[in-house]
């Protein structure tokens, strides 16, 4: 072949080469999605991920397979996550803790958020319940505060781990007012509860689904939640803001990520379909019933949250007086 029949091929692959690239971009998907999780299956952003994988299927005319990958509340999913092909068939829902705190709290982790990654959207925020065994002689926030006070190192609190949300909650709302209370860490809140029912710990800081059924029963006392405004699910507590303590980190975010170099073809049709499927009035619906309040977000705007974010955690965790692990 003459050298200048190779060059005309050569240039004509070139010049269709974006085009072909742009063509699979606007027929994505053409094959299932997988949505990895770092938390077992049951867990609060377990269901919620299985409920918006099923919403967005049938959008995206591909299945969404959730598979959970735990350990290291998230960061061992992660770690492996950023070595995945960035084709948009592999994406993740993170948590605050995975994707901004345990950068602070373990020294193995080995990716660097937001810039290891794609930021898609937030998809909600999962508020913190301050809950209270019935036999405790105060019923909210000022009343837990002033009885600390007067009685330094005679309480405890459980939570579901060193590093948790919950636990930075306590120790936030402990340096904050000058409290001694003593931490009882659990591994995760099932055990918890358990004992905080049976009197064994006084409070505790949770999510909602931890704690609904005995908020709702009477067997545990809601002193205030983490939310913006009250929940339908608990319309007799108040939030930590109209507590007066509006300052506490009281809640977990979650948000879809991408790995690194994904197509801002794939972010936007990504974005777009999961915003669709979190402004459903049925699906907001659900979520209220989880007490999970929904976002949307630009791809750019979580971005922008996560570098907040980070710093923001970052001083949380150094005055909690957690060193690295």
């Amino acid at each position: 072949m003459k050298q200048s029949a190779i060059r005309l091929i050569m240039a004509a692959s070139i010049a269709t080469a974006p085009l072909a690239a742009h063509a699979a971009q606007d027929n994505y998907p053409q094959k299932p999605i997988t949505l990895q999780l770092g938390f077992p299956p049951g867990q609060a952003t377990d269901t919620v991920a299985r409920m918006l994988a099923e919403r967005a299927a049938a959008r995206l005319g591909q299945p969404v397979i959730v598979e959970n990958k735990p350990g290291q509340g998230g960061s061992v999913l992660l770690s492996s996550f950023v070595r995945q092909p960035p084709d948009g068939y592999t994406l993740t829902i993170a948590a605050t803790g995975a994707a901004v705190t345990n950068h602070f709290l373990y020294k193995t982790v080995n990716y660097k958020t937001p810039d290891d990654f794609t930021p898609v959207g937030l998809v909600a925020d999962l508020p913190l319940v301050l809950v209270a065994r019935p036999g405790m002689p105060f019923n909210d926030v000022a009343g837990l505060v002033a009885y600390a006070k007067q009685h330094p190192g005679k309480l405890n609190y459980a939570s579901p781990g060193t590093g948790t949300s919950s636990n930075l909650a306590m120790e936030t709302l402990k340096q904050q007012n000058g409290l001694r209370i003593e931490h009882i860490p659990y591994q995760g809140s099932a055990r918890a509860m358990t004992d905080l029912l049976a009197g064994q710990v006084d409070i505790a800081f949770d999510t909602v689904p931890a704690v609904q059924a005995f908020v709702s029963s009477g067997k545990l006392k809601g002193l205030a939640i983490g939310s913006e405004q009250r929940l339908k699910l608990f319309p007799e507590v108040p939030t930590m803001k109209e507590s007066g303590f509006g300052s506490v980190p009281a809640h977990v975010w979650i948000g879809f990520l991408l790995p690194k170099g994904a197509s801002p073809a794939v972010v936007q049709k990504l974005n777009g379909v999961f915003n669709a499927v979190l402004q459903d009035k049925e699906v907001i619906e659900k979520l209220e019933g989880l007490g999970v309040v929904a976002h949307t977000t630009t791809p750019e705007g979580f971005e922008a949250m996560l570098r907040k974010e980070l710093p923001r955690w970052g001083d949380i965790v150094k005055q909690a007086g957690l060193e690295p692990q």
